[in-house]
Order: C-alpha cells, then structure tokens, then sequence
C-alpha cells in the first residue's frame, strides 16, 4: 500500500500493495463455460513493455544521488523539509508503479525465469530506495516534536506530509543513528528472501504426485488440491488429503528452516529496534493497540463452543459418525449450479446495493475496464490479491475465477478491496494508502452483504440452506481459521524471542496443537491425524508477520457494518464512506473508532459470534422441516 511513513516503511517492500497477500482461494473442477468473461488485464496501462519499464527502473536508480543529497537539508526550513518530502514521494510514487508491473507479470506466471527476475529487480530496486533515504526517520527525529510541529504550522504545502511525520516523531524512540538505518536498509533485501524462496519452492518446484480420481488421472499441485478436497465422495477426499500433505512433509526440514530465517529476521529487526517483541513492533508503525490482537484470540478462543457446534453440525448434516480434517471443505449443501463471471459480476451488484447508487456505479464501470487477471492457468500465483499502488492508473486484482459460490464470493471480496482504493484516491497521494487493519473491512463486508443477498433471495429451501452453510463457512474460515493462525505466529515468534531451537518438526508441533485445540479433537468433535501439522507450510500469509489476524478483525468489523447498513442505517453508512476515503489521514484505530466500533474490546467478536448463532438456528430450522 501507499506508505503511511517515509524511510521505515520504504524498507518493506511487502507494505507497497494494499491487500497483496494472496487471500486463499478454494477452486472448483468445473467446466470451461464457467470461465466465460474471464479476464486478463492489461498491464500496459502501467507501461508499454519490457523495455520501458526497464528505461524508467534506470531512470530512477540515476536519481538516488540526488535524494542522498537531501540529508542534513530537511531541518534548515519549512521549505527544505517540504522539498526534501516532495522529491521521495514523487520517487515512491514512481517505484510503485514499477514495482506492480514487475510483480503482477511474474504473478501471471512464476514458472517463467525472465518474469522472476524481473520481479527480482524491482523488488532490488525499491531496496535501494530504502537506503538512499534512510537517513530521513533519524534526521527529523533529530529535528524534534515542537520544531518539525513550527514548520507544518508555517508551511500549508506539508499537511499532506503530516500524518507520516507525526509517525516518525511518535517512532523516535525506535529509530536508530544514521548510520545504523542505512546498514538495517542494506539488510532489508536479505530479509526478505526467505519469503522469495518459499514463494517459488512451493509454487514452481514442488513436485506434486498423480493420482487417479474416478478413473482421471490428476496432478495434485496446489490448484488440484483445492478443488477436489470438496469432493462429495469422503474416499476422495481422505484420497486427495493423503496424497497432498506428505508433499509438505517430505519438505519439513527445508521448509522450516525457510520460516526460521524469516522469524529470525522479524526478531532482530525488533531487537535492533529496542521492541519488546515482534508483534509489538508490528503493530507500532500504524499505532494499533496490543490489545487488538489480544482480545481477538482471547474471544476466540471464548468462542469455541459455538465453532464446535458448527463441526457438530456439519458432521450430522454429511452423515459422518467421526469427521476427520479432510471433511472441512466438503459443502453442506449443492450449489444451484456454477456462475460465470459476468453473472458474478451481476450478483454482486445486486448485492451491494446498500452501499448506494454511487458505490455499484463505479463498480459496475469497473468491471468492464480489464483490472483483474481472472483467467486460470497453470504456474499462475495461487490466491487472490489485489494491488492498489499504482496511484496513477487504478487498482489492479488476481484470482482463477472457476465458477463456483466461493470465486464469486472471492470476486466480490478483492472487487471491495478495489472500491476502497477508488476511493481513498481522492486522498493525495501521501495519505492514499491505507494500513491493512482497515484494509480488510471493506471487502469482508462486501462478503457478508453478497452472503445475506443470498440467504434472502434463494428462490428454494436447498438455495437457502447452501447460502446459510456458505455465510458459516466464511465465519468459520475468516474468523476462527484466521485467530488460530494469529495464535501460530504468536507462538513461532515466541520460541525465537526465547531463544528455542525453531525447526520444522517444532513448528508442526505448534501448528498441531492448534488445529487439534480449535477443531476439538480430544472431544470428539473433529478428528485431527497427525500428518495434518504440516498445514502451517502451506500458509504463504505468515511471511508477513502478523498480518492474517487482521482478517479475522476486520471480519468482525465487516459484519459490523453489513448488518448496520443492510439495515438502512444512513448514519453508519455515512461513517463507513468516511473511513473508506480516509486512506492513511490519521492512525487506523481512531479512524475505526470514529465509525463506531472498538476491535481492542471484546463486543465486536461476540457480535460476529452470535450471527454465527443466528446462522445456525436458521439452518437448523431449515433442516428440520419436512421436504
């Protein structure tokens, strides 16, 4: 995303894209007809070709001198420090469009050497930028509160730069010398690798096995797996869960030694930095409480019972005396049948009329503009993600549409994320960014709203049922998934903080535990095999540290909204579009705050708990009439 500060965000290169963590996307075998009005976007809007953008990426690097020769200039005056912000942030203006040219081409297929490379380079060239301002967090820290606070005062032209000052004065006590910035900027392109070699050892290099399905032999890769463990036959998917996981496993020494690194990395960050601990230093650049996090795992776990009651549910519903993990996807109920992306498109429209007639005008516009890449291909990146940095063209988005309920439901996901960066646009550049805790509100709510359209409008009682079994699902997925994920990271981080030896087989241990704790094994409930562990290897979102919590926040937070709005509450939808055009104006939390909920206490989860409740009573209700 855009940055909310200068010098220590420039060094994150991951920070650049607004929901760029692939959100995990559950594919289904259908037919090619359901890929009707598929996709590709057009990434020459960005740049013409290669060859352009590697005459800007020279361009560029030719001007780092002139932005190591601000130093020591941006104190002297208003003037100075205006002109000194200026010329970064045009710069970073220009990055980011390279940046998301080089990235989303290698996205569109990670087998192929030059796209890689490519990316390589443009990740190279952001970290350079990194070190040629590495000096500005210290410099203005240097330059102090009451002096820098006299200049924005005399100088109208820096209010746009205000919000990312104040986080650099609040920062202070984190910023090191100089010369200590530049060395921790020069490290930051080594840091970075373990997450490049997870991305292309488990998406170009693992080898995946065949196996015969119904008389079809199938490539279990990533893509295949996510289709067929929804299968309706149980001897499928125990079939396709068996197969699939010892891959992961074969591969638990290299891939926990690549995690390791990445945690050792995020812990000497935070050392080097005088944090506490990781998670602190994670949530201190956008000033979220610790307290946020905390809450989340403590109501989730407090939530248990009624995930349990969801597992019990399913379980009767499929006929299962004793469910195993590899029964987690299979649907409660069938589909009406698949929708193409045109009719997605509809649907979600429709849906997202709450948000009023300015909202679904723009989006419908959007649809027909070539911004997402929809079209299913081998070597394509996994997921679904949507890239908002290039300021000066528009939103950008991926996923391999296939047909199914949960493509629409991604479609209408990354197509919020999109609106969001639309309109936090009509902020200038510098505050156009927005930090991920909010981030994930907007699409979230575009989910539930799609989700209670379908419950509404499902023309037979087997439509209502799928649409309520869909919402569960979602909730579960979102928010109990994405806490237990929160709490792996807590634990991971932990044992390095602690100086434990980290390995695969220990992060399994810690992973399993987990699984086995929120899916209740010892009662009972979900029957946990312990090949399954290794599921934490095939999470690329823990290469962000502690990002994935923040689904599970701003779910709560999304249904918060939904249901104020679905309910015609003008003034709450009034709010919700002032936090969307917000962008990076002020701290995060007080921008939730002023729309009216607090995600540091514990009512927005129990909230979402009981419409969790209430989805249920419904379906209950449902299954217990006579067909």
């Amino acid at each position: 995303m855009k940055l909310s500060t200068i010098a220590l965000a420039a060094a994150s290169l991951l920070l650049l894209n607004s929901a760029q963590a692939a959100k995990p996307l559950t594919q289904a075998a259908t037919s090619p007809a359901s890929h009707a009005n598929a996709q590709q976007w057009d990434l020459t809007r960005l740049y013409a070709d290669d060859a352009k953008w590697e005459a800007e990426r020279l361009a560029i690097m030719a001007e780092f001198p002139k932005l190591k020769a601000l130093a020591g200039t941006l104190g002297q005056s208003a003037q100075s420090l205006l002109a000194g912000l200026d010329s970064m942030s045009a710069m970073q203006r220009r990055l980011s469009r390279l940046q998301s040219y080089s990235s989303m081409k290698a996205d569109e297929d990670t087998q192929i050497t030059a796209h890689q490379a490519r990316s390589q380079l443009g990740d190279q060239i952001y970290n350079q930028y990194g070190e040629a301002i590495s000096f500005v967090n210290a410099e203005i820290a240097a330059i102090g509160r009451a002096k820098v606070e006299g200049f924005i005062a005399a100088e109208p032209g820096l209010a746009k730069h205000k919000q990312s000052l104040q986080t650099i004065l609040r920062m202070a006590e984190h910023t090191l010398s100089p010369k200590e910035e530049a060395l921790l900027a020069a490290a930051s392109e080594t840091l970075q690798q373990p997450g490049q070699i997870y991305t292309l050892l488990t998406n170009a290099d693992l080898p995946w096995p065949k196996i015969k399905i119904r008389g079809k032999e199938v490539v279990l890769d990533q893509e295949q797996y996510t289709a067929y463990r929804s299968d309706s036959d149980p001897k499928v998917r125990k079939q396709v869960f068996d197969a699939f996981w010892p891959v992961y496993k074969n591969y638990e020494r290299t891939l926990g030694a690549v995690y390791a690194a990445n945690l050792r990395g995020t812990v000497f960050n935070a050392k080097a930095r005088k944090y506490p601990s990781s998670v602190a230093m994670a949530q201190a650049e956008y000033n979220i409480p610790e307290a946020v996090y905390l809450t989340l795992v403590q109501e989730a776990n407090a939530g248990l019972p009624t995930l349990h009651r969801y597992l019990k549910l399913r379980s009767k519903v499929l006929g299962l005396k004793q469910a195993g993990y590899q029964d987690m996807y299979v649907p409660l109920a069938k589909p009406a049948g698949s929708y193409t992306q045109a009719e997605a498109e509809a649907l979600t429209l429709k849906a997202l009329q709450p948000l009023g007639a300015d909202y679904t005008q723009k989006l419908g516009a959007a649809f027909k503009q070539n911004w997402m890449h929809s079209v299913p291909q081998r070597g394509k990146r996994s997921g679904a993600y949507m890239n908002g940095a290039a300021y000066d063209v528009h939103p950008y988005l991926l996923m391999s549409y296939n047909g199914d309920y949960n493509s629409v439901s991604t479609l209408a996901h990354e197509w919020g994320h999109a609106m969001h960066t639309v309109y936090s646009n009509s902020q200038p550049y510098e505050t156009s960014g927005y930090a991920t805790f909010i981030a994930e509100i907007p699409s979230t709510a575009n989910e539930l709203l799609l989700a209670d359209y379908m419950v509404a409008n499902a023309k037979t009682r087997d439509e209502k049922i799928f649409a309520l079994s869909q919402q569960l699902e979602n909730l579960r997925s979102t928010f109990f998934r994405q806490a237990m994920f929160a709490e792996f990271e807590l634990a991971a981080h932990a044992a390095v903080e602690k100086g434990e030896p980290v390995t695969g087989e220990s992060l399994t241990k810690i992973y399993l535990d987990l699984l086995k704790r929120y899916h209740g094994d010892a009662k009972g409930v979900i029957k946990i095999d312990e090949l399954y562990g290794i599921e934490w290897a095939y999470i690329p979102h823990f290469y962000r540290d502690f990002y994935v919590y923040q689904y599970a926040t701003c779910i709560s937070a999304g249904a918060f909204f939904a249901e104020g709005i679905a309910n015609g509450d003008s003034a709450m939808l009034e709010r919700y579009f002032t936090l969307l055009k917000a962008g990076s104006s002020a701290d995060p939390y007080p921008l939730t705050r002023a729309a009216g909920l607090d995600l540091a206490s514990p009512e927005p989860y129990r909230a979402l708990v009981r419409r969790m409740n209430r989805a249920m009573d419904q379906l209950e209700g449902l299954l217990a009439q006579k067909q």
